[in-house]
């Protein structure tokens, strides 16, 4: 059973972070309806405290957006993950059902409002990086569509390919969570509002929906930082 791997960011931006976890001996299966119950509590609560009109001013959201722009992205056509989830949320709309892990991770992503990405880590190949796309280089996400970069776009990559477009905004269709997947790297990343506090509270809250919700066992986790 290997340990986690490292990630080391090659981009020059304040403030990113990522907690990386590594999950082993997955048993993927549905989602309970225990666990639809719990996720319709949690949707209750976010549409309490949030509407669509506020969410173009919270400061997590703001930072992503920021973000994108300084790598050449429209973050009004391409958005971060964790808001696409949470406007649904506030449409009024449920979640897809993908998978137990899939949707335990679009659940806490949308709660915390922190974009949150999957690997297959047996379809990974060395180390993570977190670097500029280059010119060219072509990214297929889940579901087939290739996305051909500019050379300016923010992703994370393993030593042959990219795994996740943006920061995050589409994971790979290679290194997707399947049927047959057994380890799974668990990504929460961080940009420049995700303090430590903000990094902390998100950590604990998805490690919580992790360990109740999911058959797995957590063999590591870390948080790293642009020093």
């Amino acid at each position: 059973m290997s340990s986690i791997p490292k990630l080391r960011f090659e981009v020059e931006r304040e403030g990113l972070s990522a907690w990386l976890a590594k999950l082993s001996d997955l048993k993927l299966g549905k989602s309970s309806k225990e666990f639809e119950v719990y996720e319709q509590n949690i949707f209750s609560e976010i549409r309490s405290k949030d509407d669509l009109d506020s969410m173009k001013d919270d400061p997590l959201f703001r930072s992503y957006r920021d973000l994108y722009w300084t790598f050449g992205m429209d973050p009004t056509k391409l958005r971060v993950s964790s808001e696409a989830l949470r406007r649904r949320i506030l449409r009024g709309l449920n979640l897809w059902r993908i998978s137990d892990v899939v949707d335990v991770a679009n659940l806490a992503s949308a709660f915390h409002k922190l974009p949150i990405g999957l690997v297959d880590d047996a379809q990974r190949v060395g180390e993570l990086r977190v670097r500029t796309a280059q010119k060219g280089e072509e990214f297929v996400r889940i579901g087939g569509k290739t996305i051909h970069c500019r050379g300016r776009e923010i992703v994370l990559a393993d030593d042959e390919k990219i795994i996740c477009f943006g920061y995050a905004t589409h994971d790979s269709e290679q290194t997707k969570v399947g049927p047959e997947t057994r380890d799974v790297l668990f990504l929460i990343y961080g940009a420049q509002a995700a303090t430590n506090l903000v990094m902390k509270s998100a950590v604990e809250t998805t490690t919580g929906m992790i360990s109740r919700w999911l058959d797995c066992t957590v063999v590591g986790h870390r948080i790293y930082r642009i020093s």
